[in-house]
Parts: C-alpha cells; sequence; structure tokens
C-alpha cells in the first residue's frame, strides 16, 4: 500500500513538471540568419536571448568584411519594432560602452527608417560621420532593459514584415539590408528543471528501497 501511493506520488510529480514545463518559458531564443537588401542574403545572424524578467541581449555578428554606418537620409545603423511600453535603456557590450574610433552609438527610442524596409519603433543611432571609412566592422553587442518588463517575444514586425533593419557597407557598397525570417526554440526555466530531477531523484529513492526491502 505504501509503495502504491510512493508510486502515485512520484509519477505525479513527474507529470506536474511535464505540464509546467510548456509554459515556463524563459523567452524563446530567437535567431535571424536570412536577409534582404543590398548585401548577401547571409550577410548577418542576429540572436535575442533572454536574460531575465527585463532585460533581452541582442547580438548582431555581421560576416568578415561588413561593417554598420550612416550614409544619411532615411537610414539607420540598426533598428527594430517593440510591442508593449516602459522605459528602455541599454547597455552595450561591443563596441565597449558603445564606443569605437570613429563614434559612438546610442539608444533613440524615437525609432529611425531604412528604405525601402520602413520605419522602426526603436533604432541604434552612431555619431560617425557619413560613408564606410567610418563604419564599425564588428560585432554589434549590447542589452536592452525595459521597466515592467522586456521579452524576446516583444520584438516584433514592422509593416512591411520585417523584425530588423541595418544600414551596411562591405567596405565599398553600402545600402539598407533587413531580417524578416525568424527561428527560435523555448528555454525551460530552472524550475521546471528542478521539478523534474527532484521526479526522477523520487523513483530512485523507491527503487533503492525496494531492493533493501
Amino acid at each position: 500500500m505504501m509503495r502504491n501511493w510512493l508510486t502515485t506520488a512520484v509519477f505525479g510529480g513527474l507529470v506536474a513538471a511535464a505540464a509546467l514545463s510548456t509554459p515556463a518559458l524563459a523567452g524563446p531564443t530567437y535567431t535571424f540568419t536570412t536577409s534582404v537588401g543590398t548585401q548577401p542574403s547571409n550577410v548577418g545572424t542576429i540572436t535575442l536571448t533572454q536574460d531575465g524578467a527585463n532585460s533581452v541581449l541582442v547580438d548582431a555578428e555581421l560576416a568578415a568584411g561588413y561593417g554598420f554606418l550612416n550614409t544619411g537620409g532615411p537610414h539607420t545603423p540598426f533598428a527594430f519594432n517593440l510591442s508593449g511600453s516602459g522605459t528602455l535603456s541599454i547597455a552595450f557590450t561591443s563596441p565597449a560602452s558603445g564606443t569605437y574610433a570613429d563614434g559612438t552609438f546610442s539608444l533613440n527610442t524615437a525609432g529611425g527608417s531604412n528604405n525601402p524596409y520602413g520605419a522602426f519603433t526603436v533604432a541604434i543611432d552612431n555619431t560617425a560621420g557619413l560613408g564606410s571609412g567610418n563604419a564599425y566592422y564588428g560585432s554589434l553587442v549590447f542589452k536592452l532593459t525595459r521597466t515592467g518588463g522586456l521579452d524576446t517575444n516583444d520584438f516584433i514586425q514592422n509593416g512591411g514584415g520585417f523584425y530588423f533593419s541595418a544600414d551596411l557597407t562591405d567596405g565599398q557598397n553600402t545600402g539598407a539590408q533587413a531580417w524578416g525570417v525568424r527561428t527560435g526554440r523555448g528555454v525551460p526555466e530552472p524550475l521546471t528543471l528542478s521539478l523534474f530531477g527532484a521526479g526522477l531523484a523520487g523513483v530512485a529513492a523507491m527503487r533503492r528501497r525496494k531492493k533493501t526491502a
């Protein structure tokens, strides 16, 4: 009778953990690998990773030889669309503090455009002068934080169907680029994993008890 009760309790815990694993996600990790524009479709990969309840890490990795720049007019070094509200802040990892030899990146919550890919609600501006000679040839990595919460799912498409856009150069040819294809996977929260682990530990304990009985 005792063994039956233990079996029910343990497997009940496993079922509960499995049920929790579906909604208990720490913000899916999304990647964007295919783009359209002046540069090749595989010019860069953008990755969104949840970093706590209020922050998302944005990692824009360009292929070797490509950089972010200003070309003037309706072109923004980097831009994206966010749903929801709250005060945004940014912390740059690459370049460190957002600054490199020719300029400094900064957050612009008024947004920006990259024709012909439309307008976006948030932009990353650059104080550097115009042209490829002032471009930033490196990874653009930063943590975006919003009061009230920020999730990777808050990064949404604009009216043209694009999540991100950038003003890019290959050292000679410049032009707008946009990412509209998203892939992702969920990441189980530690609570879900601990519950599942507790269930497995219970099964192991019950087996040891049975052998010694």
